[in-house]
């Protein structure tokens, strides 16, 4: 009995607070058809499902011929910034309800003489402690008794969340409180409530970090998981996969389960993107610089997608691990607004899709709000007969009218505050940008900038001249360049387990070989992730010949409170470990032994292939010297003075500076 082939196409989707963009692939891999539409925000589904009827009706196809979609959501992202999240409940070692509360020491505004913490998550009315106590390496100190969990599930039934989060003291290192506590509350509601465990969703130290993640997880998940249920039940569980922020694809039941990994779905795509491309332009070091309507993300990618588990959401940490980059509210749709002081500022409030900038024509005449895209609109940045979305026409009067508003308060003309807009935007994009370079010890010279984004093209020539940098490379489609990574992006998880183990001369002798460890210093450890690793496999039903691990040990000097993530992978671990500590903090003791701290392992596929079609047949390799300006349906390319800009077959455009700038 033979096979029936797979069904041939694929579609990735970015949801963004403007656009939702959709890329449409045939199984080679050669993207077929695109579109972009305007954004849902009381439904996002809606412009999901509206927009991949549109592509596949297009092609005159139905969601039969579709073999997947993957999807970034910004779902879990939005119902925490908006304060949208579900009641959930906390459950603790008794004496540490007050955990989420203290948090850390950090001073974000350091000289604020009155500093507000932001609220938690999950608010300490909502926050249970349970008698019992674990010590750090795993012995009991106070046993969990039947008749403090059964007194623990009356007052959950009091206070009737929707979810709960469990997170014990120490459980990474005996979860078996943890476990009797799950099966007692799954059996009294009859698994009808999300539960979040700890030590299934993050056995690791600190208590912090760990608490904080897990009540993240659970004020997001039924929200996430009413949002994921509806478009699984049009497009079918096995078709539909969803972007994490580790830069890998989940499935609809892990999303369900831990929907904490998909904070940074959509930027975690745009980095698979833009580094897909810059490859192939033989540019495996580049700076990502993805501008969309409500925000700009940025990366540094030195020939690979660099991950954090020091990333944060809703001003609390998120321990798991995700695409390292720096957000700021300076997007298209940013509103440009007078302070207090009586300056021009810009951002990071947004006008979103409704009613968007004023460009659009949806905004009150008698109280306009201009955005940045508006102060392109009336610098003739933008062509007058310009299509946004690819259909939406520009309302160049509405522009002028909200720039005017603004210009009158500021006392300036109409051309100055335009261009002041864009002075203020690009200066915060600018600081993003050092923050994920300079700051860390890398010369942005030496990198190329890729530029994506509906409005990333509109700054880059003047964004890069500001920082030195002289390549940029626009992609072919680079207003969908998310959707376009996020199908390039392997199905895979990340797992974990805290060590914390001093490494004595012998052992560092031994780490120093690849192929010596972890397996011959914590082969318990090492046994038990690919234990997790091989039914993960198992149940994704991921053939032998595409099973991939890679192995990643978290490492420190004695006393030190953060670590460096090292690839075991790699020739001699402990020498790129003290390698990159001397880089990032200018020395290396000589007389502090090494601890291992975490051992990781990611569990992954093969990447999916991606073929970018010759856009033109006849131009290839055609020269431009600015200024001039580049249109596709998805995004407008400024080629600024002084710079030349160089298009490829497959329709990427490489800038570099010409004349004056050279």
């Amino acid at each position: 009995m033979t096979t029936p082939p797979k069904p041939p196409f694929r579609i990735g989707v970015d949801t963004g607070g403007t656009f939702t963009d959709l890329i449409l692939t045939d199984q080679h891999g050669t993207i077929r058809a695109t579109h972009k539409l305007l954004s849902t925000p009381d439904d996002p589904a809606r412009a999901v499902l509206e927009g991949i009827r549109a592509l596949l009706a297009s092609l005159e196809q139905s969601v039969e011929a579709l073999s997947g979609v993957v999807h970034g959501s910004t779902v879990a992202t939005n119902a925490l910034l908006e304060g949208n999240t579900a009641r959930a409940t906390l459950v603790t070692t008794q004496g540490f309800e007050d955990l989420l509360l203290i948090a850390r020491q950090n001073r974000p505004a350091l000289y604020d003489l009155v500093p507000q913490k932001p609220s938690p998550v999950i608010t300490r009315d909502l926050t249970l402690g349970v008698s019992q106590r674990t010590a750090c390496d795993g012995q009991t100190i106070t046993p969990l008794k039947p008749e403090a969990a059964a007194e623990l599930i009356d007052q959950l039934r009091q206070l009737k969340p929707e979810a709960i989060a469990i997170s014990l003291l120490h459980s990474y290192a005996n979860p078996d409180d943890e476990r009797s506590l799950a099966d007692a509350i799954n059996t009294a509601f009859n698994h009808t409530i999300h539960l979040t465990v700890s030590h299934q969703l993050l056995p690791e130290l600190r208590e912090y970090e760990r608490t904080a993640t897990c009540a993240i997880n659970a004020a997001v998940a039924p929200r996430m998981n009413g949002y994921v249920k509806r478009l699984a039940e049009t497009l079918g569980d096995d078709r539909l996969t969803i972007m994490a922020s580790h830069a890998g694809t989940l499935s609809v039941d892990e999303v369900a389960d831990q929907p904490v990994r998909t904070i940074l779905s959509g930027p975690a795509g745009g980095a698979l993107g833009a580094l897909a491309v810059a490859k192939a332009l033989d540019h495996p070091r580049i700076i990502t610089f993805d501008m969309g309507g409500t925000s700009t993300d940025v990366a540094l990618l030195d020939t690979a997608v660099t991950l954090t588990t020091e990333g944060t959401a809703a001003d609390m940490p998120v321990r798991l691990p995700m695409v390292d980059l720096h957000t700021v509210g300076a997007g298209g749709g940013s509103i440009a607004w007078i302070d207090p002081g009586g300056a021009l500022r810009v951002g990071p409030k947004s006008c979103g899709a409704d009613p968007g900038p004023a460009c659009y024509g949806r905004q009150p005449r008698d109280n306009p709000q201009p955005s940045v895209t508006d102060a392109h609109a009336v610098l003739g940045n933008l062509h007058p007969d310009t299509r946004l979305a690819g259909s939406m026409p520009l309302d160049l009067d509405a522009a002028n009218h909200a720039v005017d508003h603004l210009a009158k308060q500021l006392k300036l003309t109409r051309q100055q505050t335009a261009e002041g807009i864009l002075t203020i935007a690009e200066s915060t994009m600018a600081r993003a940008i050092r923050k994920v370079s300079l700051e860390r010890g890398h010369d942005p010279r030496e990198y190329a900038m890729v530029s994506f984004g509906g409005a990333g093209g509109l700054h880059a020539c003047r964004l890069a001249q500001a920082l030195g940098i002289t390549t940029i490379i626009a992609p072919a489609h680079a207003g969908l360049l998310s959707a376009v990574g996020m199908l390039t992006a392997p199905r895979s998880l990340t797992f974990s387990t805290s060590i914390i183990h001093r490494l004595s001369n012998h052992e560092t002798s031994t780490a120093r070989q690849p192929n010596q460890w972890p397996a011959s210093l914590f082969p318990q450890a090492f046994d038990h992730l690919n234990t997790l690793a091989s039914a993960w496999f198992s149940k994704h039903r991921i053939p032998e010949n595409q099973q991939q691990t890679r192995i990643q040990v978290d490492l420190r000097y004695t006393g030190q409170s953060f670590e460096i993530t090292t690839d075991i992978h790699q020739d001699d671990p402990v020498a790129i470990f003290e390698r990159e500590h001397t880089r990032l903090y200018g020395y290396t003791p000589d007389d502090r032994p090494i601890e291992v701290v975490t051992l990781r392992l990611l569990a992954t596929t093969e990447d999916h292939p991606l073929i970018f079609p010759p856009s033109d047949p006849h131009t290839p390799n055609t020269e431009l010297i600015g200024p001039a300006t580049l249109r596709d349906r998805s995004s407008t390319l400024l080629i600024r003075q002084g710079w030349k800009a160089t298009t490829t077959p497959e329709g990427h455009t490489l800038l570099q500076p010409a004349g004056a700038l050279a």
